[in-house]
């Protein structure tokens, strides 16, 4: 009687572990924040935006695209709660338009401070003071924000 419910255990106890061993990895990796869905890492160097973009291809992620409302006050709000200040983003001018290199689609012209310039090396940054999108020259060196999907 024992050994029979010592074996129901042990094969529950086996069945068991790879949906704990599932849960365990969902979310995001050490130094990576959980916001809307992804996860983003927001490295405290300073960088142009091409070197920046590259530091997050070697993090397995990619500058972050901001599309939806969720995305841009998690972004603006973690921002504003640890670090302050203005970080890169993948927004960047194209043919004299405004797009997310990453993903290609058009950035959303609401959140920016103001019309954003057209010329050429042109890239767009995140601004905590404003809360706003701003563009400058994209070899300024400024901090990143990397983005990337969260583990399942």
């Amino acid at each position: 009687m024992m050994r029979g419910l010592l074996l129901v255990l042990g094969v529950l106890a086996v069945l068991a572990t790879p949906a704990l061993s599932v849960r365990s990895k969902r979310g995001c990796d050490g130094g990576w924040f959980l916001i809307a869905g992804n996860c983003y890492k927001f490295p405290q160097i300073y960088l142009t935006w091409d070197n920046a973009f590259d530091h997050c291809e070697r993090l397995g992620s990619q500058l972050a695209s901001v599309h939806t409302h969720a995305e841009y006050t998690g972004l603006l709000s973690h921002i504003n709660k640890n670090y302050g200040g203005t970080y890169w983003t993948s927004g960047a001018t194209e043919n004299g338009r405004w797009l997310w290199t990453a993903t290609g689609k058009s950035m959303n012209r609401a959140w920016w401070g103001r019309n954003p310039s057209t010329a050429d090396n042109q890239c767009a940054y995140f601004c905590s003071y404003t809360n706003k999108y701003w563009n400058k020259s994209c070899s300024n060196k400024v901090r990143f924000i990397c983005q990337k999907p969260q583990n399942w």
